[in-house]
């Protein structure tokens, strides 16, 4: 008969992992879309586009589906289709916009930021000769100071909207989040912007090179994020279009959900 070590009748099973705590997800933050895919939709009191209305100053109802995948630390490609009402009034016919896009972005040292994005702008139901469709592509640089963000970057066009040749956006963007302890959960932050828009055939488009301009604020509350800022250019009533106002000062007031 084998001789049994002291103590080995008194082993027992090793005990059992202790249970999970159940993960509670709030409503406002389930997704509904499996990663790497996302969808947002989106009100705005009024839709504008580098400082001019697209909506005759009417509300903006818009949605996208994005995709974003990282390939390396540094690097993540995305991809994604947006569309929004528009209405320009007097013979355009579309009231659709459909942008389509995709890239490349990444991080460098945690806190430079770098973007390079093309963007084919579509209008379902234009015709040849009002040639609204184009294409952009735009690099644009950030970096993260911790007390704020700073941003910008040039979207260059070979052939700019209405067929008004080549064109060029270049802007600049400043993030201040609040540093209220009571509003941190709202990731409430004040914004400005400032952009410049050179035409080369200013006749088609209907306006001189321009400068536009916005300042506000955002927030998020319950998965929503909001905003309300304050936007104008440069541009007197006549230079717009023949005298409309789409490029006069607004308050405009926009909230989103992505799922």
């Amino acid at each position: 008969m084998l001789a049994m070590a002291p103590g080995a009748m008194a082993q027992t099973a090793p005990a059992a992992p202790a249970a999970q705590p159940y993960q509670y997800t709030p409503w406002y933050e389930q997704k509904i879309l499996p990663a790497p895919l996302s969808a947002t939709i989106a009100f705005w009191s009024n839709y504008r586009f580098r400082g001019i209305s697209q909506t005759s100053n009417a509300p903006g109802y818009n949605g996208s589906l994005d995709f974003e995948y990282e390939l390396a630390p540094w690097l993540t490609t995305y991809a994604g289709v947006w569309a929004s009402n528009i209405n320009f009034n007097g013979g355009f016919k579309p009231r659709v916009e459909v942008d389509v896009y995709g890239g490349f972005k990444g991080k460098v040292f945690e806190k430079l930021g770098w973007n390079v994005q093309f963007i084919g702008y579509l209008y379902p139901g234009t015709t040849g000769s009002q040639a609204l469709n184009y294409f952009e592509v735009m690099p644009s640089l950030s970096y993260d100071f911790g007390f704020m963000e700073v941003a910008g970057g040039v979207a260059i066009s070979p052939n700019y909207t209405v067929g008004s040749g080549f064109g060029a956006w270049a802007f600049g963007d400043v993030t201040v989040p609040i540093p209220i302890e009571i509003v941190q959960p709202y990731k409430l932050a004040a914004f400005a912007h400032i952009g410049h828009q050179w035409i080369e055939k200013n006749d088609k488009f209907g306006t001189p090179d321009y400068l536009e301009w916005e300042a506000g604020v955002k927030w998020e509350l319950y998965g929503f994020k909001m905003f309300v800022k304050y936007g104008d250019t440069n541009l007197k009533r006549s230079e717009c279009f023949g005298g409309l106002d789409w490029c006069s000062a607004k308050v405009v007031f926009g909230i989103s959900k992505t799922f």
